[in-house]
């Protein structure tokens, strides 16, 4: 679809935001083109990075909301719209952490909402100089309840969490590095050079240690300090001896 280009580059699958008359607002069916890279990601050997960008000086002003009110109106019962909230949002971005392949957004410009909240189901969020990150949630009177409050605050802390998420406040690149939300930030001019080469890099490295690195990772931010050293023997073990 040209709300959304999909292409393969070296073991890259790359995705491209291309609705910039929309600030890349993400309709149902872009969203889906999403999702549908991440089972591709995952099933495909072949594929070794999932890396997701935009076009225009937007990355993205987050979900559809004119589509979204159409498609689900607010007389469902609240049981209806926690069963679409799952199966529509929040199993895709929890299939986003839990893939053992590395997904990567590329933000180059204001990310807002949906963007956001995406930003935190990924393992590496590269931003442009050009970037900033909100969450207008509250604005509308709802909190961001699609990661954007559980996945910031262990991202951010408490503190930058009610910054994007009580009060509504949004942070510049350079602020977002500070906070954690980001782990680089770099020139707009030498963006997407970086973003790629950053890519490739990931793309090089042995897929069995990577995909175990991020399972290990991520059991290990809820684990204490003993079962964190039992976590990384028992990872490590079949990991060196095939290696011998």
């Amino acid at each position: 679809m040209d709300d959304i280009l999909r292409e393969v580059d070296d073991g890259i699958l790359v995705l491209t935001l291309n609705r910039p008359q929309k600030r890349n607002a993400m309709t149902i069916a872009m969203r889906q083109v999403i999702f549908d890279a991440v089972d591709a990601l995952r099933d495909d050997d072949a594929l070794r990075v999932l890396l997701i960008r935009a076009n225009g000086p937007f990355f993205t002003a987050g979900i559809d909301i004119v589509e979204h009110r159409e498609r689900f109106p607010a007389t469902r019962s609240m049981q209806a719209f926690r069963r679409d909230y799952r199966r529509n949002i929040h199993r895709h971005f929890d299939e986003m952490e839990s893939v053992e392949k590395p997904i990567v957004m590329a933000i180059n410009g204001p990310c807002l909402g949906l963007g956001v909240e995406m930003a935190g189901a990924v393992d590496f969020r590269l931003a442009s100089s050009d970037a900033s990150f909100g969450l207008p949630e509250v604005d509308m009177g709802m909190i961001a309840g699609s990661g954007g409050t559980s996945r910031i605050v262990r991202l951010c802390g408490v503190g930058w969490a009610k910054w994007l998420g009580m009060a509504g406040e949004q942070m510049d690149a350079n602020t977002a590095l500070a906070a954690g939300l980001v782990q680089a930030v770099w020139p707009a001019a030498e963006f997407d050079a970086q973003v790629m080469a950053f890519c490739r890099r990931l793309a090089d490295k042995p897929a069995d240690a990577q995909g175990v690195a991020k399972l290990a990772i991520d059991l290990c931010k809820d684990l204490d300090r003993a079962g964190g050293r039992t976590l990384e023997r028992i990872a490590n073990t079949p990991l060196v001896l095939k290696g011998d």
